[in-house]
């Protein structure tokens, strides 16, 4: 019975996509009223990550700030379910790298690189970049609880050519396809809280804040190089990426180095844009162990 659930569930979802994106800004209008204002969805949560983030902010302030993320966050919803049928041209006008000849400059040097982002922008819309990059991409992933959901995600990110791996599978999948000569490209969405015993910490929007350390453990151990890529929305699903490198040399860093730098950039990015980063996210969950 689920199973036909999901199916027909996924089905309303794909027919939805179809849909221009004028019809689909009115559907995310909509989404926005329902959220905000009748569901309200997480606002204490967000306004609380907000108020901590920004204490130097008036609560006028604030609260426009969380307004204009819930409006964000509904044109998210439904840029996701376009995703899913857009066709590469569509993207390509919507979503594009301005700093393509420093990706092709690293893959003629041989070498596979690590790519991390943060949650800003419109993350999903990453795996459309496929076809236009010179590499193979492994995208490391949290697998969902729910079977048939972990599917379709999975289905809807891979159709472009990146293979989807699961956090736990990470070090094994990078360290064979080194063993084996690949050449690839590793992106993190590297911004999710870690637990206080596998994390590093860092004064990050003015909290004590915990990020995982496997993508740096990972780069350290591979010698590949690091690059930041900022994803900036230009207006209503229009975003500009382009690519910062961290470090070209993780071997010689200091510990916590590569972490503190990607997050100094994520919040750079923030600060800029505040309603654009994914403020209904459990960020400050855990505390620092003594």
């Amino acid at each position: 019975m689920k199973k036909v659930f999901y199916k027909v569930l996924f089905g309303i979802i794909d027919l939805l996509s179809l849909l221009p994106f004028w019809i689909q800004h009115r559907i995310s209008d909509l989404l926005f009223i329902l959220i905000y204002y009748i569901v309200g969805y997480r606002k204490t949560l967000v306004l609380e990550n907000l108020k901590n983030s920004f204490p130097e902010k008036s609560e006028a302030d604030i609260r426009k700030i969380r307004r204009a993320f819930f409006r964000h966050f509904s044109d998210l919803m439904v840029e996701s379910v376009k995703s899913s049928t857009m066709g590469q041209k569509a993207f390509q006008k919507r979503y594009f790298i301005t700093n393509q000849h420093l990706l092709d400059a690293y893959h003629k040097t041989g070498k596979s690189i690590i790519i991390l982002s943060p949650h800003t922008g419109n993350w999903e819309w990453i795996f459309s970049l496929v076809p236009r990059i010179p590499y193979d991409v492994f995208a490391v992933y949290q697998r969902l609880t729910n079977p048939y959901m972990d599917e379709y995600i999975r289905r809807t990110r891979q159709r472009f050519g990146a293979e989807m791996i699961p956090t736990t599978k990470t070090f094994r999948i990078i360290m064979g396809a080194l063993l084996k000569g690949d050449q690839f490209l590793t992106w993190f969405a590297a911004d999710q809280s870690a637990r206080p015993d596998k994390a590093i910490w860092v004064n990050f929007l003015n909290q004590d804040t915990s990020f995982h350390r496997g993508f740096e453990d990972l780069a350290k151990k591979t010698d590949q190089p690091v690059l930041f890529l900022d994803i900036k929305k230009v207006r209503r699903s229009y975003y500009e990426l382009e690519f910062h490198v961290i470090s070209d040399d993780p071997k010689s860093m200091k510990e916590g180095a590569i972490v503190t730098e990607f997050a100094r950039l994520t919040e750079k990015r923030i600060r800029e844009n505040p309603p654009y980063w994914l403020w209904s996210h459990r960020r400050w969950k855990h505390k620092r162990v003594e």
